[in-house]
């Protein structure tokens, strides 16, 4: 009989070695082309209609507007007076007029008579708003020139014009006279006869 003999040492393949250290990133590659564009989807269903919200609040009352009456008022005034002037030049008469608003325009007319002697000479009459003569868009006036001084007639007219951009307020609404050309022509204004200067306050024009 055989006798065993003491247990052999097991084999070894041999020891575990450590990690080694990550290695340094490569560098960043080249982009690819771009790829073609998909198609485009088909339209969605509509989606139904939703269910409508509840009223809103009701708004406050507004203002009451200007009655009809109130709105067919019209903002004018009359002076009318029956005396001559024989000056030559300056103011023959002044009218003060109350303009209620900025965004209207001034209706004038005045109506008299008119009186111009000497020889090849012109007078003018003109119409003024604070002593300035209307600039929006031109002057109120009117002009009579005579050839001899043979001629001596007191002849009736009317100068009549609106004006812009004066401001509400108190406005001295004046009728002057005054030379064209030749100096120191004699003038007349309103001999024997009612003169009238008639102001509106209009609305602006179109």
């Amino acid at each position: 009989m055989c006798s065993q003999g003491p247990p052999g040492i097991p084999g070894m393949n041999g020891l575990n070695g450590n990690n080694g250290s990550p290695g340094t990133m490569g560098e960043k590659g080249v982009a690819g082309p771009t790829g073609p564009r998909g198609f485009k989807g088909e339209a969605g269903v509509k989606g139904e209609t939703g269910v409508a919200g509840p009223p809103g609040p009701r708004g406050a009352k507004g203002e009451a507007g200007p009655s009809a009456k109130a709105s067919q008022q019209k903002n004018w005034k009359q002076c009318a007076w029956k005396t001559g002037d024989g000056r030559d030049t300056g103011v023959i008469k002044e009218c003060q007029f109350t303009k209620i608003r900025d965004d209207t325009a001034l209706r004038v007319v005045y109506q008299s008579n008119f009186r111009l002697h000497c020889n090849q000479c012109a007078k003018r009459w003109f119409i003024t708003f604070n002593d300035n003569e209307c600039s929006s868009p031109l002057p109120i006036e009117a002009v009579m020139w005579i050839r001899s001084s043979s001629q001596d007639n007191h002849l009736p007219g009317a100068i009549e014009g609106y004006c812009n951009n004066i401001g509400k307020g108190k406005i001295r609404v004046g009728i002057n006279i005054g030379n064209l050309g030749k100096a120191n022509s004699d003038g007349q204004t309103g001999w024997g006869t009612v003169s009238r200067l008639i102001i509106e306050e209009v609305p602006r024009s179109q």
